[in-house]
């Protein structure tokens, strides 16, 4: 599986509240994107990709995170005929944001916007971000992948959640145990490979981690979704990989009509 073309300029765009610096709330656009894909197996015909997403919704009443909004979006944008009916939604972590928008990089319950996607889309596969808490049940199509490879329709999709760091940290693990999780991983060869931290790239000034680089540049065959760190550049390969960064931006994959 392969992305043929990524749209730079995006199709649709989301407005909301996010925390900012100095806890002063801020209004921010999420960009909806198009990429064609070269192949998908027989039972799936769209892929929709997100990662980052920590805000609230411009309605202060409702206040939902961002993520139930941007489900409710999906599920318009079908009815419109917009984009085809989503079959797989793949979030790669961090869907979180304080009620009150009061500080930056919290920490807290994202179960709500995995159980909305989970009515928008037959399947909802992901990895959580470093900011993640699930405290109530999943729903029942929803699958949350820490070292694991699910096969959904013919797609085969594996995962890693959290980032290097100290252990006694909420969803971080040590650079050798992250390593040996994503190792294994890999090895069950999965088609999509979802993390939430990914490499860096060094040649574009693109943040990321050398250690998760160095390892799929030599290993792997995967398309491989991740956030945490924005690229302005988001598609890239390294070694037999294709690298997708959807950090702070939804990515609608489907085959190109002809």
């Amino acid at each position: 599986m392969k992305i043929l073309d990524l749209e730079h300029t995006p199709f649709h765009q989301l407005e909301y509240r996010s925390s900012g610096p100095g806890g002063v709330e801020r209004r921010v656009v999420l960009p909806f994107h198009r990429a064609w894909i070269d192949a998908m197996p027989a039972g799936i015909q769209c892929l929709v990709a997100v990662s980052d997403i920590q805000g609230r919704e411009l309605d202060r009443n409702g206040n939902r995170l961002l993520g139930e909004a941007v489900a409710e979006e999906l599920a318009l944008l079908q009815d419109l005929g917009e984009i085809p009916d989503v079959d797989v939604v793949l979030l790669a972590g961090d869907l979180f944001d304080y009620p009150d928008l009061h500080k930056l990089g919290g920490t807290g319950d994202v179960t709500a916007v995995w159980n909305a996607f989970a009515v928008t889309s037959p399947a909802v596969i992901g990895v959580h971000g470093n900011h993640d808490m699930v405290e109530d049940e999943l729903a029942p199509n929803a699958i949350a992948l820490d070292g694991q490879v699910r096969e959904y329709a013919g797609l085969r999709i594996g995962g890693v959640s959290g980032i290097i760091g100290q252990e006694d940290r909420h969803h971080r693990r040590g650079e050798m145990t992250y390593r040996k999780v994503l190792q294994d991983t890999l090895a069950a060869k999965p088609q999509i490979l979802l993390l939430h931290q990914g490499p860096d790239d060094p040649d574009r000034n693109q943040p990321g981690d050398p250690s998760v680089r160095d390892y799929l540049e030599n290993h792997g065959s995967s398309l491989v979704i991740f956030g945490h760190k924005h690229w302005y550049q988001p598609l890239h390969d390294l070694g037999r990989n294709q690298l997708l960064n959807v950090d702070h931006r939804l990515v609608v994959m489907s085959v190109r009509e002809p």
